[in-house]
């Protein structure tokens, strides 16, 4: 999350995680256009698609590109609920959550690596698009987990993935209310190009070293929300 706008994203998510709870979407119902989205809320585009990329992040919506957003798992996430009353969301509990997503993540770069005939252009089409974020916006928010999830969808294991998604949706969550910026996004971004191209080259065992200093070291460079603006 870009920490001088962290205030603005929280606001735009709850707004959004309000109009898919309260206004009786279904799943495969499109929400509105980002345009439209702006306008009804206030605040920049950039702001508006950060959100609704932590809310893809979460399983909550999927963004189809040129198609829109559209609802996926509108209800809460049950196991999120449990993981959240183990202990309170603090700098602790995030110290304990990167355990658990090393543990994931590591295991689904695992499952890709080993299958040869897993597809890595869909993988390839999310970096495509962050980087075109970047271009346009200059700094895109760093609680994006689509290359993650796109990855897990290619390892082919859909309890795994579905654990994932509740990783995601808790790790989204817990940045946010602890109000800190797991990091700075291009770095981010030149990270997920390094593990991609490991893959593509048939190196599992470097893709995996490489996710678990992606995923490791955040927590090092989490910056403070009062700082930074």
């Amino acid at each position: 999350v870009p920490i001088k706008r962290v205030d603005v994203y929280e606001s735009v998510l709850a707004q959004l995680n309000a109009l898919i709870t309260e206004s009786g979407m279904e799943p495969g119902d499109r929400l509105p256009p980002e345009r439209e989205l702006v306008e009804k809320l206030g605040v920049s585009r950039v702001s508006v698609r950060e959100a609704l990329r932590a809310l893809e992040s979460m399983g909550k919506i999927e963004i189809r590109p040129n198609a829109g957003s559209f609802l996926v798992h509108p209800n809460g996430n049950a196991l999120v609920n449990q993981l959240r009353a183990v202990a309170p969301v603090d700098r602790a509990f995030l110290g304990h959550l990167i355990e658990v997503r090393a543990a994931v993540e590591d295991r689904v770069v695992a499952l890709v690596a080993s299958r040869p005939a897993a597809g890595l252009s869909a993988v390839r089409d999310v970096l495509e698009r962050s980087e075109a974020d970047l271009r346009e916006s200059g700094e895109p928010g760093s609680l994006d987990l689509s290359f993650e999830a796109a990855l897990a969808r290619e390892a082919g294991n859909p309890l795994l993935a579905e654990m994932q998604r509740s990783v995601h949706h808790l790790w989204v969550e817990a940045w946010s209310e602890c109000r800190i910026a797991p990091g700075d996004w291009r770095q981010f971004y030149v990270e997920h190009h390094a593990i991609l191209e490991a893959l593509e080259r048939g190196d599992g065992e470097e893709a995996r070293r490489l996710m678990a200093e992606h995923v490791d070291r955040t927590i090092s460079k989490a910056v403070p929300a009062s700082q930074g603006e």
